[in-house]
C-alpha cells in the first residue's frame, strides 16, 4: 500500500477511537484543508509538501480547532494552545497549515539570527509540537533523501532521528490507542488514559 494511503488509513483510525473513546479531545480536530489552504501552505515553506502530509491535512487540518489567537498590543498574535490539542505523546499538537507555516518560518527565522544552519533546515516541516515550548516533531522533506523520516526536536538539542516515515509514527499510534501497546516501536512505553472524554498522556 503507498504511504498516502497508509497514512490516512491510520490516521482515520486515530481520528475514530478518538471520536468513540475521547469526544472531548475529538472536539480539536479541524476538517480537512482545502486546496486553497494546501496551495497557501506551499508558497509559504517554498516547495511542493510531500503527498503523504498533504493526505493527512486533506482528512483533518490539525487538532487545534480550540486553540485562541490573542492580538499583542503592538502587533503580532499570541497563540495560547487548548489542552485538549495534546491529542499525541509528549502532549503534543497536531498542527495545522497554517500553524506549520507560521512555525517553519519562526524556526528559520532563529536559525538566521544566531547564525547556525544547522539549527534549522529550510526543508524542515513542523508537524506537531507541544504548546509550551519548542519541542515536537519535524518531517523532513530533503530531496536529496530517498525517505522522510520524522526528526524529533527540543529547546537546547539539534533534532535527532524519530522514526523513519509518518507511517511509522502514526500506524503504532493506532496500535496503541486500539489495543493498549504497540509491541517493538517507539510507542511502546507510552501509557495514556482517558478522563472527561480527552486523553491524558500523562498517565
Amino acid at each position: 500500500m503507498p504511504e498516502t494511503e497508509e497514512v490516512v488509513s491510520a490516521w482515520q483510525r486515530i481520528a475514530a477511537w478518538l471520536r468513540d473513546h475521547a469526544p472531548a479531545s475529538a472536539e480539536v480536530l479541524r476538517p480537512g484543508a482545502t486546496d486553497e489552504e494546501i496551495a497557501t501552505l506551499t508558497h509559504r515553506l517554498g516547495f511542493e509538501i510531500p503527498e503523504a502530509l498533504a493526505a493527512w491535512l486533506r482528512v483533518n487540518n490539525g487538532s487545534t480547532a480550540k486553540d485562541v489567537r490573542k492580538p499583542l498590543t503592538g502587533g503580532g498574535v499570541a497563540l495560547l494552545p487548548h489542552r485538549d490539542s495534546a491529542i499525541f505523546p509528549d502532549d503534543m499538537r497536531f498542527l495545522g497549515c497554517r500553524e506549520i507555516a507560521e512555525q517553519h518560518a519562526n524556526y528559520l527565522h532563529i536559525a538566521q539570527g544566531i547564525g547556525d544552519d544547522e539549527y534549522w533546515k529550510p526543508q524542515w516541516i513542523p508537524i506537531a509540537e507541544k504548546g509550551d515550548g519548542p519541542y515536537g516533531i519535524i518531517l523532513s522533506a530533503d530531496t536529496s533523501s530517498s525517505s522522510l523520516p520524522l526528526l524529533k526536536f527540543r529547546e537546547g538539542d539539534y533534532p535527532g532521528l524519530f522514526v523513519s516515515s509518518l507511517t511509522e509514527f502514526l500506524r503504532p499510534l493506532a496500535d496503541l490507542l486500539e489495543t493498549g501497546q504497540a509491541p517493538g516501536t517507539v510507542m511502546e512505553y507510552e501509557r495514556f488514559s482517558v478522563a472527561d472524554g480527552r486523553i491524558d498522556w500523562s498517565y
